[in-house]
């Protein structure tokens, strides 16, 4: 069974960072968004995503990756973590999707968000031309 990921993020751009994940690995299963729009009220926000996580089943902890941390996606997040397991990792990117993929078949523990922050932090770094000696 793959493990469900949940993205919360402003404006729905997760929806279109999943896309670019599928040009890099194909198919991709078990991975929902839930975007924030500007005319969402908190309490709307709130039931949205609870509606989406109550349609999930996953063991241990349900994985929410989130764009800001402090931001309405991740404190959404925080605020549910107080009714259902939830691992919430904030600083959605890329590298950080990605690696959260690839760890689906197993449930998602406290070990496995420091992989995910470990894999996303590496990923981040100034690019440099090699110099010719």
């Amino acid at each position: 069974m793959r493990q469900p990921i949940l993205i919360l993020t402003h404006g729905g751009w997760g929806e279109h960072l999943l896309a670019s994940i599928k040009m890099i690995v194909g198919a991709v299963e078990e991975v929902y968004e839930v975007p924030l729009a500007p005319e969402d009220n908190l309490n709307d926000y709130i039931e949205r995503v609870d509606q989406r996580i109550k349609a999930l089943t996953w063991s241990d902890q349900l994985l929410i990756l989130t764009d800001i941390k402090g931001g309405t996606t991740s404190n959404v997040a925080l605020r549910l973590s107080r009714e259902y397991q939830i691992l919430a990792i904030s600083g959605l990117n890329t590298a950080l999707l990605l690696e959260a993929i690839m760890k689906q078949t197993a449930p998602f523990t406290e070990s496995t968000g420091q992989e995910l922050l470990a894999a996303s932090q590496a990923n981040n770094v100034i690019l440099e031309i090699p110099k010719i000696n």
